[in-house]
């Protein structure tokens, strides 16, 4: 299977390589980010596209593994509270498990002796 994910991300390396070499010239146009407010104007250096779509795609990368890395301590966060819930009631249930019995035997209609069964019904 990893050879797998391994030949379908080498295509799509490729496709992009393929792509960003054909369109060299209309990626290489220049593009300037504008802001318009009553308040603010502002107005970045010309930047090749391919530039802006490279910085877009890394910032995208950014704030996902960012988001990953908080779900992850997250996680980390519950599993660690789930075990010492878990320690707590295996140390409980070892507690109870070395009680010592202290009634009598309980028996049921199926193993009880024949003489007991008919005194319990005739009372």
């Amino acid at each position: 299977m990893s050879y797998l994910k391994a030949i379908v991300l080498s295509a799509v390396v490729a496709l992009a390589i393929v792509f960003m070499v054909q369109n060299i010239e209309p990626l290489s146009h220049p593009l300037s980010i504008r802001l318009d407010l009553f308040f603010l104007k502002f107005a970045s250096t010309p930047y090749p596209t391919y530039m802006v779509i490279l910085l877009a795609f890394f910032v995208g990368l950014l704030a996902a593994s960012l988001l990953g890395l908080l779900e992850r301590y997250r996680l980390r966060k519950s599993l660690r509270q789930m075990r010492k819930e878990m320690d707590k009631l295996q140390q409980e249930l070892s507690s109870l498990r070395n009680l010592p019995l202290t009634s009598d035997t309980i028996t049921s209609p199926e193993t009880a002796p024949a003489g007991e069964e008919e005194q319990a019904e005739g009372s």
